[in-house]
């Protein structure tokens, strides 16, 4: 098993540092992580099966925590997001009597756009002196859509940018007047293309 994912780890990630010279950005993982290779088409369809050494368990607000799992064999550590109200047997007690311990587990990954800044006729919209900097950051300027009004709740809602090539993207957020203000005008966007890894299923295995 591991050896085949080590395969499909070096053939995605060929696939993935090819498109448009783009590496996906993790929010918290390693470079080195298979999770973080699945393409966009790909990305959420199925659970991945995996095993490494739970090293951390972190409470991230019930019913949410945080693993950090390492994969000694490929010399790399990973973060997973988990909700302990869908997952079986899971619970801080639980995942904490698993650290220090091989976990067999599997996953789904999903690739998102994260949105941090977005400026019409030179201007930041969110208020930022400064335009967002690093090699993780990327940009599109286009038409912004789907900001017709100010989003209520708790859930965001979802704008795109369309630029001249062809290219969309879409993204989750909390829409603001201001972004209300130039809807279906020409914006530059600031995001970064990041990937949630989710754990579905997890145990100890045996010794």
């Amino acid at each position: 098993m591991l050896k085949t994912l080590s395969f499909i780890f070096i053939f995605l990630n060929s696939i993935s540092c090819g498109e448009n010279g783009n590496k996906v950005t993790q929010p918290i993982a390693s470079t080195k992580d298979p999770v973080s290779l699945a393409n966009d088409t790909e990305s959420g369809k199925e659970d991945i099966s995996e095993m490494g050494i739970l090293k951390e368990v972190e409470d991230s607000g019930y019913p949410f925590a945080t693993l950090t799992i390492e994969f000694p064999e490929r010399n790399f550590t990973e973060y997973f997001t988990i909700n302990m109200e869908e997952v079986k047997n899971a619970s801080i007690t639980q995942l904490n009597s698993y650290v220090n311990r091989y976990v067999k587990f599997t996953y789904t990954t999903e690739i998102s756009y994260a949105l941090l800044d977005m400026y019409h006729e030179g201007k930041s919209i969110f208020g930022a002196e400064v335009s967002p900097e690093g090699e993780s950051i990327k940009s599109i300027e286009g038409v912004l859509y789907g900001a017709e009004q100010v989003t209520d709740g708790d859930i965001p809602g979802e704008v795109s940018v369309f630029a001249d090539d062809g290219e969309n993207l879409y993204f989750q957020f909390f829409v603001t007047q201001e972004m209300v203000n130039v809807n279906e005008k020409r914006v530059a966007a600031f995001y970064e293309r990041r990937t949630m890894n989710t754990i579905t299923s997890i145990k100890m295995l045996k010794k």
